[in-house]
């Protein structure tokens, strides 16, 4: 299986590269795929710096609405799919954004995994212990709304009435099928990503690649996965490293890490 990577950024250039040069450490041999989604004005700048880390450099420019971006990242990841990936050499993408440390090889991680299965990290039923915490399905939010119109859409056009399913939009594999079944959903600006993919991805019948990343729902513990800006400790990072079994893959990390 030709597993590549998808690097997702649009700030920090130095952390970027730094970043670059911590995955081409413990994945040499894997093809990095560069998808820039910052300022426009900006983006010649991060290429004549982090080009000769890259395979492949590609700009977002469908939108410049930061927001949008945040809540929109499958439709720009989409988008690159349909504009540039699809025409380059890969059976599975793994999403590795630019404020994530990776300290091993991603086979080594992901043993065993085949081209036609999704990774989505967090997966999780939206059952009512969610519906009462999560703000993008939480009960009287304009989230809720959005979150029920997504229903009623899934219902009518695949007639899925099945719980939905949630996730963290952290880590994530995709195969080129989940990408050419997506293209095929007609509105896919309803609902947010964090439910859509991993729904989609069962309503499209994708076989889930099931693995444990450590990641921090609902949880004042110390985990490595962080969805939220709350930045991963130094200490805890390296304890973790030098554990046999520890963790090897962290988010949200924002300085540099001394290779």
């Amino acid at each position: 299986m030709n597993l590549a990577i998808l690097f997702w950024f649009y700030k920090e250039p130095e952390v970027c590269e730094n970043r670059l040069q911590l995955l081409k450490k413990y994945n040499p041999d894997l093809k990095i795929f560069g998808l820039y989604g910052g300022e426009i004005s900006q983006a010649e700048n991060y290429q004549d710096q982090l080009g000769e880390y890259l395979d492949d450099f590609c700009v977002f420019s469908a939108s410049t609405d930061n927001d949008w971006k945040w809540i929109n990242g499958d439709l720009m990841i989409l988008d690159w799919y349909n504009s540039r990936g699809k025409q380059l050499e890969w059976d599975s993408i793994a999403v590795v954004q630019w404020d994530m440390l990776v300290f091993d090889s991603l086979p080594n991680q992901f043993p065993g995994i085949k081209k036609d299965e999704i990774f989505i990290s967090g997966i999780r039923p939206i059952d009512e212990e969610l519906e009462s915490k999560w703000d993008w399905v939480k009960y009287g939010s304009k989230e809720r709304e959005d979150y029920l119109v997504f229903r009623t859409y899934i219902k009518d056009n695949y007639e899925y009435v099945e719980t939905p399913i949630a996730s963290l939009f952290i880590f994530q594999i995709f195969p080129r099928i989940f990408f050419e079944k997506y293209l095929t959903v007609q509105k896919q600006e309803i609902g947010m990503l964090e439910y859509k993919i991993p729904t989609y991805a069962k309503i499209f019948s994708i076989p889930f690649y099931e693995k444990d990343l450590g990641v921090r729902w609902h949880s004042n513990e110390p985990r490595p996965l962080n969805a939220i800006s709350e930045e991963i400790s130094e200490a805890y990072i390296k304890e973790q490293l030098s554990l046999e079994s520890g963790w090897r893959i962290f988010h949200p990390y924002y300085k540099i890490w001394n290779l």
